[in-house]
């Protein structure tokens, strides 16, 4: 926890506090550069051991502060200064959404719908640009003091989303979809199961999905039905009540196809609350179980016993001829096979001074995670490749060529 009066960055002065998390703490601070306040999320120190989390952590920030929409906690700046790494947003004077549901209890039809709105103009803005959030939440949802609403938190949940179930950190199995529990590929469609299940929290006040251990909730993210919202909340209206159930569909191939169609029927649901208009891929044709008559198995059954007797008889004939195959498979076994092999010698083979003088800046910044150094490439400006691989050739103890000998590499070509 940083103390008050802190100076991070040469530049932004720690004033107080105002929320902490699983994986960071944020405060409130002067930025002495433009004379305004900021606010400063600073990863715990058990993050800023791992040069991996760090370099996707950085990668994702930088990402997240090339957007720029009303609905989305501006990310201003991102740094490192003893060892502390941190982001600079946004200052958003008000609640977040999860503080706000826990004190109505429920939110109206029409505020839980212009809220979800809102938050899918913002993350339709993220997905154009091909940033996924992944941790879709009432907590990264902010409502500020003049009712505009932001999401914030973005890029985070994608360098830690591998954390959601085996670790606390996250918190946000509660909000999880089903790829993302399982541990497989998540994209845009995770978030809108997220918001879906934001939405369900909105209207009825509590969540689908609870247990005793995060397992235990990601089980029942993964095999049991939600149950529908108007269960608890009786007057729900049907349009939406669709909507939120189309958003939580097991199978992303269920749900909405990007956020331009929910929110065309949030949109429509203002407007026709009991209408009929939210089309879901009916379960008939995508998954159900199709029971097998005893005609159609022996059919099954009579085929493969074909299939198999066709085999049989075709393998004298593999015999006859398997020989003079393994010939000619020997005799195919030359100049190219050869040359495989000498690839693979040669990509074995530890960098010379050479092969780091010919190097760009993208191929010195793949050489340092490839050999896990320390230099980090982040430090350098792309104009300091020279410096970035003096600083690689001195960990690896390479001497550099001279500048006025020529490569090892042109003088092969011109042998060649």
């Amino acid at each position: 926890m940083l103390k008050e009066g802190v100076i991070l960055g040469e530049r932004y002065e720690i004033i107080s506090r105002i929320g902490s998390g699983g994986m960071a703490d944020v405060y409130k601070a002067k930025d002495h550069k433009l004379n305004r306040m900021v606010a400063v999320k600073v990863l715990k120190p058990e993050f800023r051991e791992d040069k991996t989390f760090i370099r996707k952590f950085r990668t994702e920030a930088q990402a997240a502060a090339g957007l720029s929409h009303p609905n989305i906690v501006n990310v201003y700046d991102v740094g490192e200064d003893r060892g502390v790494y941190y982001i600079v947003m946004e200052l958003v004077e008000g609640i977040t959404l999860k503080d706000y549901i826990d004190r109505k209890g429920k939110l109206s039809v029409k505020e839980a719908t212009s809220i979800a709105i809102q938050v899918s103009l913002g993350l339709e803005a993220a997905h154009n640009r091909n940033i996924v959030h992944r941790d879709v939440k009432p907590q990264n949802i902010i409502i500020s003091t003049d009712g505009k609403v932001k999401l914030s938190d973005f890029g985070i949940a994608k360098a830690t989303s591998s954390n959601t179930i085996s670790s606390n950190v996250m918190g946000s199995v509660h909000y999880s979809s089903p790829e993302q529990v399982r541990g497989g590929y998540s994209d845009y469609k995770s978030d809108i199961y997220s918001l879906g299940i934001t939405m369900y929290e909105m209207v009825t006040g509590r969540v689908p999905f609870d247990g005793d251990t995060t397992v235990a909730i990601a089980i029942k993210h993964l095999q049991e039905e939600i149950e529908s919202p108007s269960k608890y909340t009786p007057n729900l209206p049907f349009a939406l009540e669709q909507i939120i159930l189309k958003c939580t569909q097991k199978s992303p191939d269920r749900r909405y196809n990007n956020m331009a169609e929910l929110i065309d029927d949030l949109k429509h649901s203002l407007m026709e609350p009991q209408g009929n208009f939210v089309k879901v891929t009916p379960l008939s044709s995508h998954a159900e179980t199709v029971m097998v008559s005893a005609e159609e198995l022996s059919q099954i059954r009579s085929g493969a016993a074909a299939k198999a007797n066709a085999q049989t008889a075709e393998e004298p004939a593999r015999k006859r001829y398997s020989k003079i195959e393994d010939e000619e498979e020997d005799e195919d076994y030359s100049y190219e096979d050869e040359e495989d092999e000498d690839e693979d010698e040669e990509e074995d083979d530890e960098v010379t001074p050479e092969d780091l003088a010919g190097m760009d800046f993208e191929a010195l910044e793949d050489l340092c995670d490839d050999k896990e150094l320390e230099t980090d490439p982040d430090e350098f400006d792309e104009e300091d490749v020279e410096k970035l691989r003096k600083a690689v050739a001195k960990e690896l103890g390479i001497t550099l060529p001279k500048a006025k000998a020529a490569s090892s590499k042109d003088t092969k070509k011109k042998k060649k």
